[in-house]
């Protein structure tokens, strides 16, 4: 993501699901607000990877997806796929990140 206040938002929602673990009702609405900057940055891939990670939030009240095969936990894939978020403009992780957004749209 390009705007600094979303890559803040990104940063803090790290540091607390890194403290706190995966707490959905607190993380949906800064993921909700992180999405509005992608928006505005019109970037269709990260706007619409949060949207559906906080609706798999919201209705797993879990973070469901295993990406990462040496991730031990939830948190360890959530926080893969919002540092993929924070990174977004590299090829690579793009590529990956759509890869886990096709996963949650195929969960949904």
């Amino acid at each position: 993501m390009n705007t600094a206040e979303a890559n803040q938002l990104l940063d803090k929602l790290t540091g607390d699901i890194e403290k706190n673990g995966i707490n959905p009702e607190a993380n949906i609405a800064t993921i909700q607000k992180i999405r509005e900057f992608a928006l505005k940055e019109n970037d269709p891939l990260v706007t619409r990877a949060l949207r559906l990670l906080w609706q798999h939030l919201e209705s797993n009240n879990a973070f469901e997806l295993s990406f990462l095969e040496e991730a031990e936990t939830q948190e360890e894939n959530l926080l893969y796929m919002l540092s993929l978020c924070r990174k977004s403009e590299n090829t690579y992780n793009r590529d990956e990140l759509r890869e886990m957004t096709n996963m949650l749209q195929e969960m949904a």
